[in-house]
């Protein structure tokens, strides 16, 4: 596979995280438009996204990603540095699932437990994400379908994958994931798509 057509829509602070590897994970509930969060793919590329992002929101270690990252607007070109594989998907249905995770994500206990209360009958979603970088930046036009408040989109267009690198080694991502998956392992697998 040379090309991809599905991004997830996902702060720019968190995608920059993935890239460095000073994360793996990623907590999801959907967007508004959204009636749940659901993985459609196994792989597609990571959409930075600026509206909903304010450091007050990160721990104190992950609010320093948010001064390198430019002050852009969602309706802008899409810029894509990188794509993501899913290593394991978890639901996170009782609040002392979501306090074990707390150690191994980069938003404050609050604002994870605030995205927990929202739509109280639906499971949060954990995706442990292995993240590969681009060759270059690719930029495609603004269109309106990409807009609004949801997780995915499907692109007019494939975006070219071909000369991505892994952003970790095998054994640097495993020891990245391994504390987070011995909490995310006892958690019911979410359903992943092709």
């Amino acid at each position: 596979m040379d090309s991809l057509q599905h991004a997830l829509k996902e702060w720019a602070v968190a995608v920059r995280a993935l890239e460095r590897t000073e994360t793996a994970l990623v907590v999801r509930k959907g967007g508004i438009r959204e009636k749940a969060f659901a993985v459609p793919r196994t792989r597609f590329l990571l959409l930075p996204g600026y509206e909903h992002q304010r450091p007050e929101l990160l721990k104190a270690e992950y609010r320093g990603l948010i001064a390198d990252i430019p002050d852009l607007a969602d309706e802008g070109p899409l810029r894509f540095t990188s794509f993501a594989e899913v290593e394991g998907a978890y639901e996170i249905s009782e609040a002392e699932e979501l306090s074990a995770l707390d150690p191994h994500h980069m938003w404050t206990p609050e604002y994870v437990e605030s995205r927990f209360k929202w739509r109280p009958k639906q499971p949060l979603t954990v995706l442990v994400l292995r993240t590969y970088l681009l060759p270059e930046t690719i930029e495609l036009p603004y269109r309106d379908e990409y807009g609004g408040c949801k997780s995915w989109i499907e692109l007019a267009e494939g975006v070219s994958v071909e000369g991505a690198r892994a952003a970790l080694s095998d054994e640097g991502f495993d020891r990245l994931v391994e504390p987070a998956l011995e909490v995310l392992g006892s958690l019911e697998p979410a359903p992943v798509g092709s």
